[in-house]
């Protein structure tokens, strides 16, 4: 029988396979007859579906005709298109309006545009840390946009405020500048006293940031501190405005810190407190300085105590207190009434050309009891005081609290004094008595023999008179006197010798 897988015409009759070479298989399937397509979709509702598409078609071109009949509109003439610089502007007062919840108010909104967009200078003088004035234009949830007078606009984050007032719209602040980023079309910026949180990495960090850092330990030179997880320094300079001897008392405390230097391949962090503080002080002091007046009342802290006086920190700035202004009162020292540390009230009665020194009083913060004393104290009133000191030309006497009156030395007694010293003592309380009362120079004269009788005068002793003796004669002379008329042999020249002498 004939294999049926090989025909008449089949290579295999023609050409025999050889022992050595692979035989093919050829497949030919039988009963091809039998495998037929079956649809699945039944013819009937195949059709059903085409005469619905084409009602809807028919449907369609009818709803159409009525529109493709209509006259063709007449070309209107073209709009004029606002500028762009307009157009951003009245859209800028759109989105104050209606972020404040205001009328929108297009004029208002142009006249805040100090720097046209064309006219204002570029990003590329800006650097990090340069110090800019940007006014308030927009506040949107967590961030605060300010106008730097550059052609992008400014972003500082409003968590900087915290604890702190946030300023208005309008308002002119002092900012510092983080970063620019074109991308954006922002300017990264910072309050001066602003704090960054950062995260532990070196490419977070950089100089003139302001972070908080935790202290962990001390050792000789300073502080070692964290700011998040990395490790950094803190010079023992660089912790106080002054110099901090004892530092261990700083460890376990949070502070608020500015970064001097961030090298990511050696891995040093430097930061200083010092100079952070030093930015705050200058900040607060030129905000004095622009309200400060002669007269005004402020509270301040004393700093140090001298022998001389008292310096206060007025919160930036510092004031100096005479010994002399501290009370009405007259003190030795100043340590009498003012301690370092302790707060104190202060009235400016001084302020240099140069606005470097401030003079302040503590005793002109309460009324002067010399206002009261030319209606207390008249000419011929007994009054009683305690010797305060003594000095060459008399005696100080406190009559009240800040009301000293003076004893001259002549007005202690009617005799004759030497020494004060001699007649009253310090701390010795007196029965004076008014001799005139100068408000105006401060000043009561006093006296203390005024109220002391005057002694009669004493009759000088009577000298009983000694008897009368005769004066004894002169001593007789032993020899005669040269010249004169008790020579005895007469004279033999003239008055003034013998001429015949001196032929």
């Amino acid at each position: 029988p004939v294999d049926p897988a090989v025909t008449a015409n089949s290579p295999a009759e023609t050409n025999p396979p050889s022992d050595d070479a692979p035989r093919r298989v050829t497949l030919n399937p039988t009963g091809a007859g039998e495998f037929k397509a079956i649809g699945s979709i039944d013819p009937a509702k195949l059709e059903q579906e085409r005469e619905r598409t084409r009602d809807i078609d028919a449907e369609a071109e009818r709803e159409a005709r009525p529109m493709r009949d209509l006259p063709t509109p007449r070309q209107q003439s073209t709009v004029e298109v606002p500028l762009e610089q307009e157009l951003d502007a009245a859209l800028e007062a759109e989105i104050i309006a209606a972020m404040g919840g205001a009328t929108p108010d297009v004029e208002a909104a142009v006249a805040t545009v100090t720097t046209p967009a064309t006219d204002a200078p570029a990003e590329d003088s800006l650097h990090q840390g340069k110090r800019l004035k940007g006014k308030v234009a927009l506040i949107h949830g967590e961030d605060m946009f300010l106008d730097l007078g550059f052609r992008s606009q400014g972003i500082l984050p409003l968590k900087q405020y915290e604890g702190k007032e946030v300023p208005a719209v309008g308002t002119v602040i002092d900012v510092v500048v983080q970063k620019v980023s074109p991308e954006e079309g922002l300017i990264h910026v910072n309050i001066p006293s602003g704090r960054q949180k950062v995260q532990g990495n070196w490419d977070a960090v950089q100089a003139g940031l302001v972070v908080d850092c935790m202290v962990t330990k001390t050792n000789k030179g300073g502080l070692e501190i964290t700011v998040s997880s990395l490790r950094g320094f803190m010079p023992s300079g660089q912790v106080a405005l002054h110099f901090v001897e004892n530092l261990e008392q700083f460890v376990g405390q949070k502070m608020t810190v500015k970064i001097l230097e961030a090298n990511k391949s050696k891995r040093n962090l430097i930061v200083s407190r010092r100079a952070l503080l030093l930015e705050e002080r200058a900040e607060a002091e030129e905000k004095i300085l622009s309200t400060l007046e002669v007269g005004q009342t402020l509270d301040g802290t004393v700093k140090t105590v001298k022998d001389y006086g008292a310096f206060v920190d007025l919160g930036g700035l510092d004031g100096f207190i005479h010994i002399g202004q501290m009370s009405w009162q007259h003190i030795k020292h100043p340590s009498e009434v003012l301690a370092e540390g302790q707060a104190v009230k202060v009235k400016v009665i001084s302020i240099s050309d140069d606005k470097k020194k401030i003079g302040l009083s503590v005793k002109q913060t309460s009324s002067s009891p010399w206002d009261l004393a030319a209606s207390k104290y008249f000419q011929g009133q007994t009054v009683s005081g305690k010797v305060t000191r003594t000095t060459d030309f008399g005696a100080f006497v406190e009559l009240e609290p800040g009301v000293e009156g003076m004893v001259h030395i002549s007005e202690l007694d009617h005799k004759r004094v030497i020494r004060v010293s001699d007649v009253v003592s310090v701390g010795q309380t007196l029965e004076l008595q008014v001799q005139s009362v100068d408000p105006v120079k401060h000043r009561i004269s006093l006296s203390l023999k005024a109220l002391r009788a005057k002694p009669d005068p004493a009759a000088p002793p009577r000298e009983e008179a000694a008897p009368e003796q005769p004066a004894a004669p002169p001593p007789k002379r032993k020899t005669p006197l040269k010249g004169g008329r008790e020579r005895e042999e007469p004279r033999g020249g003239g008055l003034f010798g013998n001429p015949s002498d001196f032929k």
